[in-house]
C-alpha cells in the first residue's frame, strides 16, 4: 500500500458577504425537504452507515440560526454499500468563523490520518473523498460572542458514495496547447495520465493502457502526436485502462484549428501612383466561420425563378445540435438569415421563413422600389447573374428592403452586357419585413424552411442558396467557433508603417511590393500583398541664357532641359511667386524683371490602355539682376606699390569681348586689345601724361562706344 492522503479536490473559495450567506443558507434549507440530514450535534459520538443525505452543522437541520459557540462535537461516516465504500462529501456551503475549526480524518477515528483542519471558507466548494470506508469529523467552535454571527453558517455537504472505478480519472495533457493553425507541418502532441481519487491504492500507474480515437482512428500509446492540417473542431479522446482492477476511464478534449480569414478587399488607394505621392493602403481582414454542421443549403445548379408561373423557391435545414428543449426567447436569439440571390426587380420578390413549430415570418415583402438584386442578366433569362447576399438580422445596417433607398452602380453582366447607371438594393443587413420576436417559442432544432416566390411573371433571377445561423451563444467551441484578428499591420520591405489604414510615399519609380499581415487569437499569422506601380516624376533643369545675375534692364531666355525622359508627354505652365503666368505654357520664358521662377511640368502616362496618369513635379530658377554700368577710371598709377596700377574698367566682364584702343596725344596708337577683360594696360612705356581711348562693345544687342582720357601718373 502508498501512504498517500485522499484527494481533496480544490476549488477557488467562494467570499460572500453574511446577507448573500444567509440567503444561500435559506436556499439550501428549502433543498433539504426530503432528505436525511445529519446534523453534527444530533448526531454527535455516533457512526452513521450512509451514502445518501446531508452533512450539517449544528444548527442548519432545525433553523436558520448559525451554531452554538463553545462547541465540541464528532461524528464517524461509514458506508452502507459494500460495492461503493468510498465516501463522497460535496460542501455547497462552508463558513465558519475565526478560532473554529472542522477537522476532517480519513478514518474511523481521531487516529486516523488528518486530511484537512478547515476553518474560514477552506472548505467552500471543495470535495473530500474517503481512502477507505468511513470519514471522522470533529468540529471546535470559539467562544465567540452569539450576537456576532457573521461568518459562522456552518456548513452543507451532500453525501454519496463512489466505488473503485468510479474514481478512476484520466487526463489528457495538451501539450502543444488546443489552438492551432492550419497547413502546419508539425503534429500536435497529448499526453495521457490517469490516477485514483483518493491516490492511496496499490496501483502500478505504469501499467495503465491507454488508447486514443482522434478522427475515427483508434492509436494506443501514453503520449501520441496527429497532424490536423484542415480547419476545424477535433475531439480527441482518451481512454485509460487498469489491467489490475479492470477500471476504465475517458477524457475528451475539443481542438480547434483556426479558420484562414478572407483578405480580398486588401487594396491601395491606387494602383498606379507618381513617386513621392501620398496614396493610402487599407487592409481588409474579415475572420471565416467554422461550422461543425450544415448551416447553408447551396445550389449546385442555380433556380431559375420568375419566368414562369408557380416556379417558387423552397429548400429546408434541418437541425439537431441543440438541447432538447432550447426554444427561440426572442429575435435576438438570430444572428442572421442570408440570401444568396440576383433578380432583376426586387419589388417582385417575396421571402419568408418558417420555423419547426410551424410560425412563418415574412422577411420581405413584394413592395418597393424597382431595383436589381446582385448582378442580373437582364436580357437572358437562362444565364445566372451573379448573386449578392441580402441579409435579415436583428441588428440591421438597413431598413426594411422595401423602404431602402437603392443605389447607382456599373457593371459588367456574365454575358458581357455593361450597365452604366444601374440601380440596386446593397448587399448586407437589412430589418426583416416582419419582427423575428414571432418565432418566440419555437424550438431551434428541426427543419427551418425558406421560400421566394417571384410574383410578376417576366422579368427573372436566380436563387444560389441561402444559410441561417442563430446566436453564438448557442454553439460550443465543438460545433462552431470564429477566430478573432487581434492584430493587423502593414511593411515595406520589412520595415512596418503605420496603422491601418497606413498612409505613406516612395520616390524610387517602378513595381513596389506591399505586405498586410493579420494575427488571430490562435497565434496565426497571414498575410497577403498589395503591388502598387510608382511612376517617374519629370525631372529638368532650368538654364538662364544670360548668367545669373543678369545686369539691370537686360531680358535673359529661360529654358526647361529634360534630364530622364524625352518631354514628349510634357505640359508646361511657369510660374512667378507660386502664381501661374497665364499663357506661359512652353518650354522657354523670356525673363527681364527679377523673381522666382518656377516651371510646373506635367507628365501624362497611359495607364492599361484606357486610363491616363499625370505627375506633376516644380523646378524653380531665382533670376537677380545687378548694376552692370561701367566704370571707366581717368587716372592710375602704375608705379608698381600695387594700388592703382592698372587700367582697370569695372563691370566690363559683362560685356564679353570689348575692344579698346589707346592713343597718345598726337594720335599715336599706344595700345590696343580686342578682348579687353583682365589684360588690363599697365602704361609700359608711356610716359606719365594724358591719352586718349575708344571702347567697343555689346549691350541689348547692340554695339556701344565709350570715349574718354585717362592720365597716367607715376
Amino acid at each position: 500500500m502508498q501512504d498517500r492522503p485522499p484527494l481533496i479536490m480544490k476549488h477557488a473559495p467562494l467570499k460572500f458577504p453574511s446577507c448573500l450567506f444567509m440567503l444561500l443558507l435559506l436556499m439550501m434549507a428549502g433543498n433539504l425537504h426530503g432528505q436525511i440530514i445529519f446534523p453534527v450535534d444530533v448526531h454527535h459520538g455516533q457512526s452513521v452507515e450512509t451514502c445518501t443525505g446531508v452533512f450539517t452543522d449544528s444548527s442548519l437541520g432545525d433553523t436558520a440560526t448559525t451554531y452554538d459557540p463553545g462547541e465540541y462535537l464528532y461524528i464517524t461516516f461509514m458506508s452502507n454499500d459494500p460495492d461503493r465504500v468510498h465516501l463522497w462529501f460535496d460542501f455547497d456551503l462552508f463558513s465558519l468563523g475565526e478560532g473554529d475549526t472542522l477537522f476532517v480524518h480519513d478514518g474511523a477515528d481521531a487516529t486516523a490520518p488528518l486530511l484537512m483542519a478547515a476553518t474560514g471558507q477552506e472548505l467552500q466548494g471543495e470535495r473530500i473523498v474517503s481512502s477507505d470506508g468511513s470519514l471522522f469529523f470533529h468540529f471546535v467552535s470559539d467562544a465567540f460572542d452569539p450576537g456576532d454571527p457573521e461568518f459562522r453558517l456552518g456548513w452543507y455537504a451532500n453525501i454519496s458514495c463512489k466505488n473503485t472505478c468510479e474514481l478512476f480519472v484520466a487526463t489528457i495533457d495538451p501539450l502543444d496547447g488546443l489552438k492551432h493553425c492550419p497547413l502546419e507541418l508539425d503534429s500536435v502532441s497529448f499526453a495521457a495520465s490517469a490516477s485514483y481519487m483518493p491516490e492511496h491504492f496499490d496501483y502500478d500507474p505504469n501499467g495503465f493502457v491507454f488508447s486514443w480515437i482522434i478522427e475515427e482512428q483508434e492509436v494506443g500509446g501514453q503520449q501520441v502526436g496527429w497532424l490536423f492540417e484542415e480547419p476545424g473542431a477535433y475531439t480527441v479522446r482518451l481512454i485509460a485502462n487498469d489491467p489490475l482492477t479492470t477500471c476504465t476511464a475517458q477524457a475528451v478534449e475539443v481542438l480547434l484549428v483556426a479558420t484562414i480569414p478572407e483578405l480580398e478587399g486588401t487594396m491601395a488607394s491606387a494602383d498606379t501612383v507618381c513617386a513621392e505621392e501620398m496614396f493610402t493602403l487599407t487592409g481588409e481582414a474579415t475572420p471565416t466561420v467554422w461550422t461543425g454542421f450544415p448551416t447553408a443549403v447551396m445550389e449546385d445548379v442555380p433556380f431559375l425563378i420568375g419566368k414562369h408561373e408557380h416556379w417558387a423557391y423552397e429548400s429546408a435545414l434541418e437541425f439537431d445540435v441543440f438541447g432538447d428543449e432550447t426554444e427561440i426567447l426572442s429575435g435576438e436569439d438570430f444572428d442572421h438569415v442570408c440570401i444568396y440571390i440576383e433578380h432583376v426587380d426586387q419589388s417582385q420578390l417575396m421571402f419568408e421563413l418558417e420555423s419547426p413549430g410551424g410560425v412563418v415570418v415574412q422577411l420581405k415583402a413584394p413592395d418597393g422600389p424597382t431595383a436589381n438584386l446582385g448582378e442580373p442578366v437582364v436580357w437572358e433569362h437562362d444565364i445566372p447573374g451573379t448573386p449578392y447576399a441580402y441579409c435579415f438580422s436583428p441588428f440591421p445596417q438597413y431598413g426594411r428592403m422595401a423602404v431602402t433607398t437603392p443605389q447607382f452602380y456599373e457593371y459588367t453582366d456574365n454575358a458581357g452586357n455593361y450597365y452604366f447607371n444601374a440601380t440596386h438594393m446593397p448587399e448586407g443587413l437589412y430589418t426583416p419585413e416582419q419582427s423575428l420576436n414571432e418565432f418566440a417559442g419555437s424550438p431551434m432544432n428541426g427543419k427551418w424552411s425558406l421560400r421566394i416566390e417571384d410574383h410578376t411573371l417576366g422579368e427573372s433571377g436566380h436563387v444560389f442558396g441561402w444559410s441561417l445561423l442563430f446566436n453564438e451563444v448557442f454553439y460550443p467551441d465543438s460545433l462552431i467557433f470564429i477566430p478573432e484578428i487581434v492584430e493587423e499591420k502593414w511593411s515595406y520591405n520589412g520595415n512596418p508603417i503605420p496603422g491601418n489604414p497606413a498612409v505613406t510615399s516612395l520616390s524610387e519609380p517602378g513595381d513596389h511590393e506591399f505586405l498586410f499581415q493579420v494575427t488571430d487569437n490562435f497565434g496565426c499569422t497571414y498575410d497577403t500583398t498589395i503591388t502598387v506601380h510608382l511612376l517617374p516624376l519629370p525631372e529638368a533643369e532650368i538654364v538662364s541664357e544670360l548668367e545669373i545675375p543678369i545686369c539691370e534692364g537686360d531680358s535673359t531666355l529661360l529654358t526647361v532641359m529634360p534630364i530622364n525622359n524625352d518631354a514628349f508627354h510634357w505640359e508646361y505652365q511657369w510660374q512667378i511667386g507660386g502664381t501661374d503666368m497665364p499663357g506661359r505654357t512652353y518650354d522657354t520664358l523670356m525673363v527681364k524683371e527679377p523673381g522666382l521662377y518656377t516651371a510646373m511640368i506635367t507628365e501624362y502616362t497611359i495607364v492599361n490602355t484606357d486610363t491616363i496618369h499625370k505627375c506633376i513635379n516644380f523646378f524653380e530658377k531665382d533670376v537677380s539682376d545687378q548694376n552692370c554700368d561701367l566704370n571707366i577710371p581717368n587716372v592710375f598709377t602704375p608705379n608698381a606699390d600695387g594700388i592703382n596700377d592698372l587700367f582697370e574698367i569695372k563691370n566690363l566682364e559683362h560685356y564679353p569681348n570689348a575692344q579698346i584702343v589707346i592713343y597718345n596725344r598726337w594720335g599715336a596708337k599706344v595700345f590696343e586689345h580686342t578682348d579687353y577683360y583682365n589684360n588690363w594696360w599697365d602704361g609700359a612705356g608711356a610716359p606719365d601724361g594724358t591719352y586718349f581711348y575708344v571702347l567697343r562693345y555689346t549691350r541689348l544687342g547692340k554695339t556701344r562706344f565709350a570715349e574718354g582720357t585717362v592720365t597716367i601718373i607715376r
